[in-house]
């Protein structure tokens, strides 16, 4: 028997997946194949590294924005080569102004030259 929900196996005499509480079948259903149209992916932002890249990334999938991360770093092993071309974050073309609002409302984490400068003042005084 198995769950066609989540593909479990379970032993003779169960009838309910324990995870997803949908009835098991005897035999599981062929699994789907996603085809992606590479096409259609364009470049969002470019960027010096893949942490940077990776932080972006994170961002557009939490808010359903399929994204992937293009860099020629020869699987992580040379991260010097990065800097040659960046590391791209791609996304589909049809998501490009609904990721390029989302990063538009994010508030900055950068710190003003005037910010930087107080905190070296408040430094000084102590």
């Amino acid at each position: 028997m198995f769950c066609p929900k989540c593909r479990s196996e379970y032993v003779d005499g169960m009838t309910e997946c324990v995870d997803c509480k949908v009835l098991l079948v005897g035999e599981l259903p062929p699994e789907e194949v996603v085809e992606y149209d590479y096409e259609n992916f364009v470049t969002l932002r470019t960027y010096l590294n893949r942490a940077e890249a990776e932080l972006d990334h994170s961002v557009l999938e939490a808010n359903q924005i399929e994204a992937f991360i293009s860099s020629d770093d020869a699987g992580g092993s040379r991260p010097e080569l990065s800097f040659l071309r960046g590391v791209k974050l791609l996304i589909h073309q049809k998501d490009v102004e609904r990721a390029e609002k989302l990063f538009k409302d994010l508030p900055a984490a950068e710190t003003t030259d005037e910010e930087f400068q107080e905190d070296d003042n408040s430094s000084d005084e102590t």
